[in-house]
């Protein structure tokens, strides 16, 4: 669904003296309709003091009826809104004994309003709304310009607030203007705001509120706006990184830009067009030992990215809008994958790709029938390319080394299409539609480990010349396949009395690959309830069931190794004295792999439940406390139906090598308890921070693992690879009366668990995933995080008069400003010298200048 802002309309206000039985002293009463005079029923009617701070909040009863009582005598305002109409507001004046009487006409809500930026003093409320959750995080444009944000990548800067191991097979959810997108579909300045968690059982979406990010992106507007955007950051200015010899010699330059307005004479075309240029020109650290000793070794790894986007709106009448947008984007990378113990020829090149077009309708069709269509389709290419030919070299632990063996080619022609229509009658809101988040005909040609990949236990036996496996993957490596994906979904939102509402949905998925026999039907329901008169504390919780997607590339493995297309060999050295290099001979003596899905497959399913309580601590700021807990059952999983088997390490089935079957049969369990903040306290400070104390345990990470035995995956169960058992983050901004603005951004993580394994391969499966005897999964504890961001920036005013609205704004950013060393996750091969030790880490301290023109 595509929001739109509300705006304030023309309201018919009465004001006359009554003197009634049985009525108080300053009584404030009124009644709410539409156009035609018919009354709205439901609708929310909040009373605020002259400060700004909400005095009381009620809802129009049958006849679209609101009152308040026993309110002192000055100058208030009431705000009244409901779904499909626009918002009005009116100031009254409550004198002593009087009665006032108060008639409020709410607009039918049009899409062809002017966008409006949310002002700097919006202030979170606790409301009676089941989707108005306060554990919310959200930033709007003003807090994007004020925080710190690395590179402009709003994205990564909100997705601390995710849950990694809520996100499933296909990874985090994008939401753009309501709709699930590949990308945000504008550059940063054209972005409005950015929220994650908001209303996390809507049946609107597949995933739950903390899997999924939301985007509002800006709209034409009659006027022209613009702004431009230039980013600079030069490693001079920078912090040495802590596994690098010599200082990494990096830049960085950044031009984005925005403009909007009208698209010739009226107000009925207007346009949005967007562009980005970047040139990140920074270096990899290797920090890695091979036969020869150490190696540390600086390695350029630049990213060059181009976006460009370009939307045009058409409002032909009241009510009613067509647009439509075309984006086209490039990336390049150079020696990816380079960096801690992957030496330089182990790195491949990588190029991205896509063309994009955008279209959509939006009809107000009555005063209580709304009705948004949007669609999508686009072509990508995404090839990546082994820098060197040569057979790998992987030894446990100490490098990775001769090719990456990773050459993948994949295309993909894709449609996405939402229709949802909005229904509002009396308490009722209702929202139902269809949604197809993806048909796609995709191909992928497979060349990995075309030229295969000889593993080593430990870096003496590489230099004696003693793999542990080999592996070889050969046959038809191109495959094309259509995936179909289809949902349908409806909603009500319910309010049943003025301080209790309810929002009950269901869901339904489909798709053609990994579909279940039982048509997946996923139920939701959520409820707020205000106890007492002022209303600022709300009680809220809720449930429901998530269906998880598996995306292309399983389809893709299982298309692939189907026995007539690619072949998987291993060769197991531990069970047989196979040559080193191995001959062609006896890679032709090796029984061939395949891969195979489990008949008994059903689809992930996470049972999601939440229960906390809401408290309105100032006017302008709120205090959240949740419980939230979620059970994942069918959760995909790979083992090897060929195994070999203890004592004599045979394979059951000596025709076939490894038989990788992907199942549903892993159990993940979480529960969290989250303290979380929003709002404006103070007149100079307003932020977000959220503490979360989490433990969640599984027996899988994802489609593409396997166990340490496969005969025993159950012994796998153990902290999950996300887990963190304590997690704070902090988003605030201050501003001192225009002088200058300064934005913080902290983070503060217990580390996440790292899995000890031996190096070696004991029970000749061909993987080193082996642990001690009696070690469980992910055993040692890793490193914890700690990163202070900070952001100081001043406005420059340019022009008097009508050129007021030109500014200038230049900031300084600081990343990591106690430059604390963040270590990445330990190594846990204890075959290894680096055992216990990381090898790489997070980005030092850097500086960055940012100068920022808007008109």
């Amino acid at each position: 669904m595509i929001k739109f802002s509300p705006v304030v309309v023309l309201v018919l206000l009465g004001l006359h003296f009554c003197m009634g039985q049985g009525i108080p002293t300053h009584t404030i009463a009124g009644v709410l309709q539409d156009q035609t005079g018919a009354v709205i029923v439901g609708a929310e009617v909040v009373l605020l003091a002259p400060n700004g701070s909400n005095v009381g909040t009620t809802s129009t009863n049958k006849a679209g009826e609101f009152e308040f009582h026993a309110q002192r005598a000055g100058s208030y305002t009431l705000r009244a809104h409901q779904e499909g109409f626009k918002d009005a507001t009116t100031t009254i004046k409550v004198v002593e004994s009087a009665v006032i009487n108060v008639r409020m006409v709410l607009a039918v809500s049009t899409l062809d309003e002017q966008v409006s930026v949310e002002s700097q003093d919006a202030a979170p409320q606790v409301a009676t709304e089941a989707a108005q959750n306060q554990d919310v995080n959200e930033v709007d444009r003003g807090e994007l310009d004020r925080l710190p944000v690395f590179d402009q990548n709003y994205i990564a800067t909100l997705s601390r607030f995710l849950d990694s191991d809520q996100t499933g097979t296909n990874g985090v959810s994008l939401i753009v203007n309501g709709v699930e997108a590949n990308g945000p579909g504008m550059t940063s300045s054209a972005i409005k705001n950015v929220k994650i968690n908001q209303n996390p059982y809507s049946a609107l979406y597949a995933k739950p509120g903390r899997a999924r990010i939301e985007i509002e992106t800006a709209e034409g507007t009659p006027q022209f706006h613009g702004t431009i955007n230039f980013l600079l950051r030069n490693s001079v200015f920078d912090a040495r990184n802590a596994f690098a010899l010599i200082k990494p010699s990096e830049q960085r330059n950044y031009l984005e830009g925005s403009l909007t307005g009208p698209l010739g004479h009226g107000k009925k075309n207007t346009f949005v067009l967007s562009l980005q240029q970047d040139y990140d020109n920074k270096e990899a650290i290797v920090a890695a030992v091979d036969a020869t000793g150490p190696v540390n070794v600086n390695v350029p790894n630049p990213d060059h990215h181009f976006f460009g986007s370009g939307r045009v709106f058409h409002t032909p009448r009241e009510g009613e809008q067509v647009y439509l947008s075309y984006s086209y984007e490039r990336e390049t990378i150079k020696n990816q994958g380079v960096g801690g113990t992957v030496l330089p020829e182990a790195g491949t090149n990588y190029l991205s790709f896509e063309h994009e077009i955008n279209v959509g309708y939006n009809r107000v069709l009555s005063a209580h029938l709304l009705n948004q269509l949007h669609f999508l389709v686009g072509y990508n290419e995404n090839p990546v390319n082994s820098i060197s030919n040569t057979p790998g070299i992987d030894v446990s632990g100490e490098f990775r080394g001769g090719g990456a063996q990773a050459t993948l080619r994949r295309t993909e022609g894709h449609f996405d299409g939402t229709d949802v229509m909005t229904y509002v009658r009396g308490k009722h809101e209702m929202k139902f539609g269809v949604d197809i988040p993806d048909i796609s005909r995709r191909g992928f040609e497979d060349l990995r480990n075309a030229q295969g990949v000889y593993s080593f236990a430990s870096l003496a036996d590489y230099q004696s010349g003693h793999p542990y496996s080999y592996l070889l993957q050969t046959g038809n490596a191109h495959v094309t396949f259509l995936e179909r994906v289809v949902s349908g979904f409806f909603e009500d939102n319910y309010r049943l009395s003025p301080n209790f509402a309810i929002i009950a949905g269901v869901r339904y998925y489909w798709q053609n690959y990994f579909h279940d026999v039982a048509h997946d039907v996923a139920p939701r329901v959520s409820f707020a309830y205000s106890p007492g008169e002022k209303r600022k504390t709300v009680i809220r919780g809720g449930v429901g069931m998530f269906y998880d997607r598996t995306g292309p590339r399983p389809i893709s493995d299982l298309l692939h190794f189907d026995g007539n297309h690619l072949v998987r060999l291993i060769a197991d050295y531990t069970t047989q004295p196979f040559s080193y290099p191995i001959t062609p001979a006896e890679v032709a003596a090796l029984p061939p792999g395949s891969e195979i899905l489990d008949p008994r497959q059903k689809m992930p399913l996470t049972l999601q439940y939440s229960f906390g309580i809401e408290r309105q601590i100032t006017p302008k700021s709120t205090l959240a406390a949740n419980y939230i807990g979620s059970q994942s059952s069918n959760v995909f999983r790979s083992i090897d139906a060929n195994a070999p088997v203890a004592p004599s390490l045979n394979r059951p089935n000596p025709n076939f090598g490894q038989i990788r079957e992907v199942q549903s049969d892993g159990y993940q369990k979480s529960n969290s308890f989250e303290l979380a903040f929003r709002g404006k306290p103070t007149k100079y400070f307003s932020g977000q921070a959220r503490y979360a104390l989490a433990k969640t345990y599984n027996n899988t990470a994802g489609v593409t693992y396997f166990p340490a035995y496969s005969y025993a995956p159950q012994n796998d169960w153990s902290r999950s690879d996300n887990d963190r058992r304590h997690k704070f983050d902090l988003l605030g901004t201050f501003e001192a009366e225009n002088r200058f603005t300064f934005g913080v951004a902290l983070a503060a993580y217990s580390g996440k668990p790292v899995n000890v394994t031996t190096g070696n391969d004991e029970n000749g499966d061909g993987y080193a995933l082996d642990r001690p005897p009696g070690t469980p999964r992910n055993s040692m504890h890793g490193p914890g995080y700690l990163q202070l961001d900070l952001n100081l920036g001043h406005e420059f005013k340019l022009g008097r008069g009508k050129k007021e609205n030109k500014r200038l704004a230049l900031t300084l950013n600081s990343f990591n400003v106690l430059n604390h060393r963040n270590d990445l996750t330990y190594i846990g091969v204890i075959s290894s010298s680096f055992f216990g030790q990381a090898r790489q880490a997070n980005p030092p301290r850097q500086m960055q200048l940012n100068m920022e023109f808007k008109f």
